[in-house]
């Protein structure tokens, strides 16, 4: 068997699932001149708590926040407190819906907090994993770069809900969004 055969396949019934799931978790309709956005409120809501729960416990990680320093992980617990805030204000805007409109003002406002935060979290936590981490060995080290590498999938499913242009698309991993939120939650319950 032909091993770049392989990887081909698996690759394209990755992107093919994603594509799958990105579709589920948000439509978007056209009438006339405007294209309204609906937003998926379960699979925003898992996946920023997702984050939420890694960010919390990396930072617990005694390398995560040696390697941070004081200052950015003042500023990485900013960002979780932040997300925490922004979460209840999207569940709050969505009420007791399923789904709702990326083009209500509320509902924007607080989407756009959640990506602005989990940017922040990316930047901060998950950068100093992957780049630390790379000088390191050890089953921490691992699973926090495996679980950074699911919170980075998780955010990148966060922006592709409203961007769904192609280069959004093609920097997703193959890994779903259900995957990503259970690696987080081994990772959370295993440095638990």
């Amino acid at each position: 068997m032909n091993p770049n055969l392989s990887r081909r396949s698996l690759l394209r019934a990755g992107a093919g699932t994603l594509a799958a799931g990105l579709l589920a978790a948000c439509t978007t309709t056209k009438n006339g001149t405007t294209t309204t956005l609906t937003l998926n409120v379960a699979e925003v809501v898992d996946y920023g708590s997702a984050i939420l729960s890694f960010a919390s416990t990396a930072l617990n990680i005694s390398f995560v926040a040696s390697a941070m320093g004081p200052a950015n992980l003042a500023l990485a617990n900013a960002a979780i407190a932040s997300l925490k805030s922004a979460l209840s204000a999207f569940s709050a805007a969505a009420g007791s819906s399923t789904s709702v409109s990326y083009d209500s003002a509320s509902v924007k406002t607080a989407f756009d907090s959640i990506l602005a935060d989990v940017e922040s979290i990316d930047a901060l936590i998950i950068s100093t994993i992957t780049g630390t981490a790379a000088n390191l060995s050890s089953s921490v080290v691992s699973d926090a770069r495996t679980a950074a590498g699911a919170a980075e999938t998780l955010i990148s499913l966060l922006k592709a809900m409203i961007d769904m242009t192609g280069p959004r698309l093609r920097g997703v991993s193959p890994l779903s969004g259900d995957a990503a939120i259970g690696q987080i939650a081994i990772f959370s319950a295993s440095q638990g």
